[in-house]
């Protein structure tokens, strides 16, 4: 005769602080020839690698993903018009301080003329709201395989499986998590990161034995 189990599924949401904020940054420039364009991305970008130094941010928190050139059209009256040679750098800067960012966004828009994307906050693997939210999701779990075990005249015995089922860990949170950003004074940007929802979801399945 087979074993009888019970299976619960447990939830926990939990807000917690992100580690750190992805953002982008583009430098761009047309011109009426490729080297002309790519020398401008070249100065700009090294304007903006003067500024993440200046700001402290490490070379490991830096990703590019190359300059790029290429031909740009426009159409005018049903024809192509060609409007010269587009160069480009993307970088990808992780901040896990967000005190430093509006330094960065006004350095990169007026030193090296570049755009800023961003962020996107993310939510490191040990952060302890993480932690958390799976320890609130097994608890529940196990509240509710009591209570099913119970209904029947039953008690728990030992954990047969423990499988996380978790979807989007994390979520942005409506109102105080929403993404900041605020120009506080004509030349000063704050950089809120607020607070993310970090959910937890777990499928404990638990051997059951008579009760008595």
């Amino acid at each position: 005769m087979a074993e009888a189990t019970v299976t619960a599924r447990g939830e926990a949401v939990v807000p917690g602080k992100p580690d750190e904020g992805i953002w982008v940054i583009e430098v761009s420039s047309l011109d009426t020839s490729p080297d002309a364009a790519l020398g401008d991305v070249g100065e700009r970008s090294k304007e903006l690698d003067g500024l993440l130094d200046e700001l402290g941010v490490a070379r490991e928190k830096r990703s590019s993903t190359g300059v790029s050139v290429r031909e740009e059209f426009d159409y005018a009256d049903g024809k192509q018009v060609h409007r010269g040679y587009r160069a480009q750098n993307i970088l990808t800067v992780r901040l896990a301080d967000a005190t430093i960012a509006g330094r960065m966004i006004e350095g990169s828009v007026a030193r090296a003329k570049a755009s800023v994307r961003g962020p996107t906050w993310w939510i490191a693997p040990d952060n302890p709201a993480r932690i958390e939210a799976c320890r609130q999701a097994a608890a529940e779990a196990k509240r509710k395989a009591e209570a099913y075990a119970e209904a029947l005249g039953l008690r728990l015995d030992a954990v047969a499986e423990i499988r996380d089922s978790a979807g989007n860990p994390a979520i942005p949170r409506p109102g105080a998590g929403a993404i900041a950003l605020r120009a506080m004074a004509e030349t000063t940007v704050e950089v809120d990161p607020g607070e993310l929802n970090v959910e937890a979801q777990v499928d404990v399945t638990f051997s059951l034995e008579s009760g008595g």
